[in-house]
């Protein structure tokens, strides 16, 4: 099983139950019990000038990744001032906080797992009351800020023939792979990560254990999910479920980047399933 879609900034909502605790914010969800998921909920979160999310707890974990715009983001009881190639991690049952500063909107990718429940099974998110700092230092002037917060650029991304990032990966020409979330980070449920296909780069058909959703910053891909070829740019979004049988190849001459997801929390090893690699059974 597998969803294809893209990003429709005009038809993002205000999530339930948040309408009442925050200003400005909205949520263009792409992955959710909808799609096919039974494991995540992820989505673009999209946050006006002076809006704000009023601090909460879900009992639930969540991974931010920052693509544009200053956030104030409180962690507990810490506040860091936040920018386009951070990211978090919030841990189940972590009171958390959301305000945009500046004279721009911010925009943030948000992973959430285990699930969220649908608004008529149950709630999940409890808001607490207080409010959300006015001001903050960045996380390099913060305290304790690490296995909280992370900064990515483009220095950081692996050399050709450099060890993979990823438990059970092994390094394939013309792609790299930098961890974000992951078990090394405190993450007990879900994996964040950016990858990088360079121009005739590609990995074969293989499927997973767990679900995994894309969403792509940049360039343009060439997925096959499930025997369907798609070709999708920056703004498409891809989901695939435990057992979709995919792959992806960068048949354009720009690298390909995107932000990925995965849930439940990959295993350290038997990661992936190749085809190619039981077809001598027949």
């Amino acid at each position: 099983m597998h969803y294809v879609s893209r990003i429709d900034a005009a038809s993002a909502q205000v999530p339930e139950g948040y309408r009442d605790h925050s200003a400005g914010f909205r949520r263009a969800t792409y992955v959710d019990q909808k799609a096919g998921s039974v494991h995540m909920g992820t989505g673009i979160c999209y946050l006006d000038p002076a809006g704000m999310i009023a601090p909460h707890i879900h009992s639930f974990e969540e991974t931010f990744y920052i693509i544009e715009g200053l956030v104030i983001v409180q962690v507990g009881d810490q506040a860091f001032l936040l920018g386009a190639g951070h990211y978090g991690l919030i841990h189940t049952g972590v009171k958390h906080g959301f305000r945009c500063v500046g004279s721009q909107p911010a925009r943030w990718l948000e992973m959430q797992s285990p699930q969220p429940r649908p608004p008529d099974y149950g709630r999940d998110t409890f808001f607490v009351g207080g409010e959300i700092p006015a001001s903050a230092q960045p996380p390099d002037q913060a305290e304790d800020a690490a296995q909280i917060i992370g900064y990515f650029d483009e220095a950081q991304l692996p050399k050709p023939g450099a060890p993979a990032e990823m438990e059970g990966f092994n390094p394939t020409t013309g792609v790299a792979i930098k961890m974000f979330v992951d078990r090394s980070f405190g993450a007990v449920h879900q994996s964040l990560f950016l990858i990088q296909y360079m121009p005739g780069a590609k990995i074969a058909p293989h499927d997973h254990p767990f679900e995994e959703s894309y969403f792509i910053v940049s360039g343009e891909v060439k997925a096959v999910c499930d025997g369907q070829v798609y070709l999708v740019g920056a703004g498409g979004v891809i989901w695939t479920s435990v057992g979709c049988v995919h792959s992806f190849e960068n048949v354009g001459d720009q690298p390909v980047r995107w932000l990925e997801t995965q849930a439940p929390l990959p295993p350290s090893k038997e990661v992936f399933r190749f085809e190619h690699e039981w077809q001598q059974y027949g």
